[in-house]
């Protein structure tokens, strides 16, 4: 069933929900009002998708900032590996397959592929999006009610220690160590 979930309930359930475990590794939670972590100049927080509303659900991702400024964010659920990428991919769709269909389900304007305008029945805007689970994906995790925030919760847990062990931008954004990498050679080149 759909139980919206605002965004202030959200970060107020999903700290309760994990704020013991990342105690438990040495984090602190911060006083900001949002799910969010920090140790020394590491910062874990949660990041609900702008687009989120009560008709299609909200998703959430997770980031870690290292440093100051959004230019030192890293997605660290790329880091997920096969077995987790296989667990979360099966939760998504077990989660979007309880929906119930909307009664009548009336058809909806929405952007198409190319730019057009499509109709789609509403039931069929939340769909789980099995390509996010290929890696390495950005990926977002879809919830519709309280439950599916527990259950995220409850697959995140056991993975937090080894995430945010190894969540340097360094270490898991290849793209942001080859502009370091290109900014210092650009300093040895003679001029």
């Amino acid at each position: 069933m759909r139980d919206y979930v605002k965004s202030k309930d959200f970060h107020r359930h999903m700290r309760s929900l994990l704020a013991s475990r990342f105690q438990e590794l040495g984090w602190e939670s911060q006083a900001t009002g949002k799910c969010s972590f920090v140790r020394g100049r590491r910062v874990f927080w949660l990041q609900i998708s702008q687009y989120s509303n009560s008709v299609t659900g909200a998703k959430f991702t997770i980031n870690m900032t290292e440093g100051s400024g959004a230019a030192n964010d890293t997605r660290i659920l790329r880091q997920l590996d096969d077995a987790d990428r296989a667990a979360g991919k099966a939760l998504e769709e077990r989660i979007i397959a309880r929906l119930p269909r909307p009664d009548p389900d009336p058809d909806v304007e929405v952007v198409g592929d190319h730019g057009e305008t499509v109709l789609v029945k509403l039931g069929d805007l939340a769909k789980a999006n099995p390509r996010q689970w290929d890696g390495p994906s950005d990926v977002w995790l879809p919830y519709f009610s309280r439950s599916d925030l527990d259950d995220w919760a409850a697959f995140l847990l056991p993975r937090l220690d080894r995430l945010v062990a190894s969540s340097s931008p360094e270490m898991t954004d290849q793209l942001l160590w080859t502009q370091r990498f290109r900014q210092l050679i650009g300093f040895l080149r003679p001029k």
